[in-house]
């Protein structure tokens, strides 16, 4: 099937559109492998995240929902062209006794984030028991996607929340960010780290090859950041803005405080976002950073480095933490499988 085909029959083309629709080309391997797709592939430069809640009411709906998006997401991500990813994770409700009898298949590390000081969560906003990233080199695909998959599930999954990104379109693991300072430099090193420090290798075997993802939604007060002097501002980060150098002799400095030396050697991998929503109703801009990560242990790795963050970071004064979510990535399947079949079976 084309995505003009996938889109049609999800709703999003209208029916005069269906008819034209073109047939019989199987989708290419792109959702299909070891690994899914959006983690250690190439990063695009534009970001649908979403959260879903599951209303199906067994497990065999929970089944023909999971088999629904695998199709969709393997035909989207199969067109000639297409440069699109598609990565699924399940969260910790999906778990909870008495829903789909998965309690005893709950990752020992697949709990809810602990409460970081500061933080204005809204539960709305953020957590869900399905969580979908789509990343594209063009904002429209990015959109269409979630959006075939919002109406290939409707009957099933509820869309919870919907966040849009977009960074540098070149693939680099520190992307300028809203503050004018690149984000993320002392990232993971997926050749080197990702045995110990991504991939899981412990607990149910459904989830060995995967990996966790957190995701948060923070607000950076710009209005607030334009009006500080350069010297404070890079004083803060503990970096140069123009060229990116490290600045010693500044223990209390953010990258200092977030390094992997201040936190045990715990790395993660980044794959943030910039977002902008306009204005708030004070006339202040509405814009900041979709934060997410990957990682072997949300526990270990996320909430430890946060946590310290939370008590000391100086950049707190300029952001504001405002959803959340942790989710269990499970591995890549090969063609005739489906996202979860591991975990259902």
């Amino acid at each position: 099937m084309s995505r003009r085909s996938v889109l049609a029959g999800t709703g999003i083309l209208g029916g005069a559109l269906l008819g034209a629709a073109g047939c019989g080309d199987e989708p290419s391997p792109a959702f299909y492998g070891g690994r899914q797709a959006g983690i250690t592939t190439a990063v695009l430069p534009y970001l649908q995240i979403a959260g879903f809640d599951v209303v199906a009411r067994d497990r065999g709906g929970l089944a023909d929902l999971l088999r629904t998006w695998t199709r969709v997401a393997a035909e989207l991500t199969g067109q000639p062209g297409a440069e699109l990813t598609v990565t699924f994770g399940f969260g910790p409700g999906l778990f909870t006794e008495g829903r789909f009898g998965l309690a005893d298949r709950r990752p020992p590390a697949l709990s809810e984030l602990p409460a970081f000081p500061g933080e204005q969560l809204d539960p709305a906003a953020g957590g869900g028991d399905v969580c979908v990233q789509v990343c594209a080199r063009h904002p429209t695909a990015a959109h269409d996607a979630v959006r075939a998959l919002v109406n290939a599930g409707r009957s099933s999954a509820h869309l919870r929340w919907r966040q849009v990104g977009f960074r540098d379109a070149v693939d680099r693991a520190d992307p300028v960010g809203l503050f004018g300072f690149r984000d993320g430099t002392a990232n993971l090193d997926v050749a080197k780290e990702q045995a110990e420090q991504l991939w899981v290798s412990d607990g149910p075997a459904w989830l060995h090859g995967g990996t966790y993802l957190v995701v948060r939604r923070i607000r950076l007060l710009l209005d607030t950041w334009d009006r500080t002097d350069l010297a404070t501002q890079e004083a803060i980060i503990g970096r140069r803005r123009d060229s990116n150098d490290r600045l010693d002799g500044l223990p209390g400095a953010h990258a200092q405080l977030a390094s992997p030396g201040a936190n045990g050697g715990v790395k993660l991998l980044r794959r943030s976002y910039s977002y902008d929503a306009g204005a708030d109703p004070n006339g202040l801009m509405d814009a900041g950073l979709i934060f997410i990560c990957f990682q072997r242990d949300p526990r270990r790795q996320f909430a430890a480095i946060q946590q310290r963050l939370a008590a000391n970071d100086p950049l707190n004064g300029f952001s504001q933490h405002l959803s959340s979510g942790v989710f269990a990535c499970p591995p890549g399947i090969e063609r005739g499988s489906w996202i979860g079949e591991g975990l259902l079976s």
